[in-house]
């Protein structure tokens, strides 16, 4: 059976690019003619993206061809394209995430938290924010961990408490925790570099223009802004949207019922820990013995492999990741070949000079929040990424912004502008869907806590990357 295409889909994508292809000749004398064409294909494969007529999986093996086809790479580029290491991170802590899903680790940490610090809401609140901190250091999917770990649990523990969305009693306890949570994972997602996909993406759009970042770098600059943030939301939503139920003493037996009901640790799960252990001291300390970050997440999956947590079946089962390992190691060829032929450089050459004369601090207050609220218009965290990230940071570093802080804010407010619409990303529209918070107050939250987070990421942000010395 043929799959029926959207192909209204592809006409904005082909009316632009025909269209900046065609204004070759009229094109800036700075730049060559194949940068020029590149240019033209690259635009046409992001708002593909945006319209999508296909996945972005298809619609960039399409950009791609086309590229090949008029010259501009040879199949030998293409082919060395897809050895991309930041697009191998993302699809290698893809695989630690099905570790940790399939062997019941994230389950059982999320049940000792639980049990240990749940007796009153707001504490049960802090406990769950701790169990999705924990999760993020090695799972890059907000999915995952929200729908996939934190979700059911949250939502049987609401149940147990007599808050159901089914029969009106959501705000007694479920609506509450399920925002929390929420925001909680844009905040851990934003926290550490592995703990959203789309952090690895903008940091490889970074390193395309010569600034590298590590998970240490990353972890630094993001630590007091993400700590304040997973201090401070879950108290300001208790106190603007309250639970009605203020002490949940049941939770504690409800969790060491679940925990029983589990059984003892499997050797599956001992391993998962272990090799979860020896990732985060590798990404924390394996620079000073030569190993990237790149290279640690392919050791973790080795020892998943080779002591059978996860199988090659389990691999192959994560579509997600190599579709992202696709579509993104192509997006990262055409960046790294467009800042090759000169024409990011030129860009942001020439929007500095548009903007000289004013602070660049200004600048990137102005790249910042426009990046945040832009996302109003993207139902996808990687679509937006791939169609802004660069030009804003080439447009930052032009104007005099310190490369790697422009880099990292940038990149953080990738995590934070989740916090927009019901439809900012999978989570959200899932979140959002199930009864808990309503349409009405999930736009009201979520104004209330973007400002939030723009105050602390970018203001905070700014002052404690000062402190670290990064500009």
């Amino acid at each position: 059976m043929i799959t029926k295409l959207n192909w209204k889909a592809f006409i904005l994508p082909l009316i632009l690019g025909i269209g900046i292809w065609l204004l070759t000749p009229f094109k800036p004398a700075e730049i060559s003619p194949i940068a020029w064409h590149l240019f033209a294909i690259f635009i046409a494969t992001i708002i593909a993206c945006v319209t999508k007529p296909l996945p972005m999986m298809g619609t960039t093996l399409i950009g791609v061809t086309v590229a090949t086809l008029t010259g501009i790479f040879s199949m030998d580029e293409v082919a060395a394209g897809f050895g991309n290491s930041t697009s191998w991170l993302i699809a290698m802590c893809m695989f630690m995430a099905a570790g940790f899903i399939k062997s019941g680790l994230g389950k059982r940490i999320a049940y000792l938290f639980v049990k240990l610090f749940g007796k009153h809401t707001l504490g049960l609140a802090y406990a769950l924010s701790a169990v999705d901190t924990v999760l993020a250091i090695g799972i890059p999917s907000n999915n995952a961990r929200a729908n996939g770990i934190m979700y059911p649990i949250i939502d049987n523990l609401s149940h147990e408490m007599g808050s159901d969305p089914k029969d009106g009693t959501q705000r007694k306890l479920g609506s509450f925790l399920i925002f929390n949570a929420y925001e909680v994972n844009n905040i851990t997602s934003g926290l550490f570099l592995t703990g959203l996909a789309g952090n690895m993406i903008a940091l490889g759009f970074a390193k395309a223009q010569g600034i590298t970042i590590s998970w240490l770098q990353w972890f630094a600059a993001a630590s007091v802004p993400g700590f304040l943030c997973l201090l401070i939301i879950p108290f300001v939503l208790y106190k603007v949207y309250p639970p009605e139920i203020k002490s949940t003493p049941n939770a504690h037996a409800w969790a060491d019922a679940r925990l029983k009901e589990i059984g003892k640790m499997t050797m599956s799960e001992k391993i998962m820990g272990g090799t979860f252990v020896l990732a985060i001291f590798l990404w924390l300390a394996g620079a000073h013995f030569g190993i990237d970050a790149t290279e640690v997440s392919f050791i973790a999956v080795m020892i998943l492999l080779i002591t059978g947590v996860i199988t090659t079946k389990d691999m192959l089962n994560e579509s997600f990741a190599w579709n992202i390992l696709t579509w993104l190691s192509i997006i990262m060829l055409m960046s790294k070949k467009l800042m090759t032929l000169g024409f990011f450089p030129w860009f942001s050459k020439i929007l500095g000079q548009a903007l000289h004369g004013m602070p660049w601090i200004l600048v990137l207050v102005i790249l910042f929040l426009a990046y945040f609220y832009l996302h109003y218009m993207f139902p996808s965290i990687a679509t937006q990424i791939s169609a802004l990230y660069a030009g804003f940071l080439s447009v930052a570093i032009g104007t005099g912004v310190p490369p790697t802080l422009a880099a990292l804010l940038l990149a953080f407010c990738g995590s934070i502008y989740l916090s927009t619409t019901p439809y900012s990303s999978g989570t959200a529209a899932f979140f959002s869907s199930t009864g808990y918070v309503t349409s009405k107050e999930w736009w009201q939250l979520s104004a209330l806590i973007g400002v939030i987070f723009n105050v602390i990421w970018l203001g905070g942000g700014l002052l404690w990357t000062k402190v670290l010395g990064i500009w």
